[in-house]
């Protein structure tokens, strides 16, 4: 009898000791995930990372995503580029003086490779559309068609070529403006990863209103899914797995507006009109490693049109791509044709390119 009510008090110690330690290691587990959510850059973004520092790194993430908008934004005053463009604008009347501005060495590292990417893509990509913006209301949401002499006038002030920038001011045209909106999340995200990384982070994947971008695999080794956005509808066209990779799409259908004669008209503006494109492009995404080069790739695509952006990527081929038609038709690099698959709900036609 008492050796009987010995093994059951032994037991039950067993027990105790099992569950507590189960506890202990489920709180251990616990602090190596730090996931948060956060308004930044006029979106909604999301930073899941695992390791020990997890929380201390996606801190340290948050607070530089947060800062760099405060140098980016072209609406709070305190940034580099609201400065900038409102000495540009009040002394636009000089046409062809120069103006000059003191900026952060994290704006100025950006415009830098913003400028380079509009000679690359022939001015597909280009920082200086501020002015043709602001006439169609995307900034402000007061939307309107523009008179075609209007916008003939601003498109003088959008010649990307006539900037300079060095480690800590910039040199434009007056009556330029800069806008980095295309290219911000990207640099966040790459910034953060930095970060990330310097914390000892192995795997993380963040969401910067839907530029995804991704820190090794998950934590179980399998690489990370991404879906991309389905053009038409509600829901996902596809979806990607990658690792150390930035999964970055631009849409038509992410801002636009239509007159009352049913035309709309999409934010993404095409230098060489001052108009917003309108091509055979529904959406295109870039997966690289670098989210400042695949977030101005996915712009500059979608200008470009399928066939030219297919030569672009043939000669530079040192990214993936996602191409989507109005036609339904999904382009897709050779580099995805093993990692790429369409959703159960898409009808899209894949074309591989090689």
């Amino acid at each position: 009898m008492t050796r009987s009510k010995k093994a059951y008090i032994s037991g039950g110690f067993l027990l105790t000791a099992i569950i507590l330690f189960a506890a202990l290691y489920s709180c251990q587990k616990k602090k190596t995930t730090s996931e948060s959510y956060f308004e930044s850059m006029n979106t909604f973004m999301k930073v899941q990372c695992y390791g020990e520092n997890s929380a201390k790194a996606n801190q340290q993430a948050q607070e530089c995503i947060t800062k760099l908008e405060q140098y980016l934004s072209v609406t709070k005053p305190e940034s580099d580029l609201f400065a900038l463009n409102t000495i540009s604008e009040e002394n636009e009347l000089l046409s062809g003086y120069p103006i000059s501005c003191k900026i952060h060495q994290e704006t100025a590292q950006i415009l830098s490779f913003a400028l380079d990417m509009a000679a690359k893509t022939d001015g597909a990509f280009n920082p200086c559309l501020y002015p043709i913006t602001k006439a169609w209301g995307f900034t402000t949401k007061k939307y309107q068609v523009p008179d075609w002499n209007l916008i003939h006038e601003l498109l003088r002030n959008t010649d990307y070529r006539k900037v300079r920038v060095t480690d800590d001011s910039v040199t434009l045209i007056s009556g330029m403006m800069i806008d980095l909106g295309a290219v911000g999340k990207g640099f966040a995200g790459d910034k953060a990863i930095e970060i990330m990384k310097r914390n000892g982070i192995k795997s993380a994947i963040l969401d910067l209103g839907g530029n995804v971008q991704t820190i090794g695999s998950k934590p179980d080794g399998n690489p990370w899914t991404v879906g991309i956005r389905d053009p038409f509808q509600q829901g996902i066209a596809a979806s990607v797995k990658v690792m150390d990779k930035a999964v970055i799409t631009s849409g038509g259908y992410e801002r636009f507006f239509t007159t009352p004669d049913g035309r709309k008209y999409i934010h993404i503006i095409d230098s060489s009109t001052g108009f917003p494109v309108d091509n055979e492009v529904a959406s295109v995404t870039a997966i690289g490693t670098s989210g400042l080069y695949c977030d101005a790739l996915s712009t500059s695509l979608f200008v470009m049109g399928v066939q030219k952006a297919i030569s672009f990527w043939r000669a530079v081929s040192d990214f993936d791509f996602v191409m989507i038609t109005k036609g339904k038709k999904a382009f897709i690099s050779k580099g995805l044709a093993d990692s790429f698959k369409l959703a159960k709900s898409s009808d899209l036609a894949v074309i591989v390119v090689d």
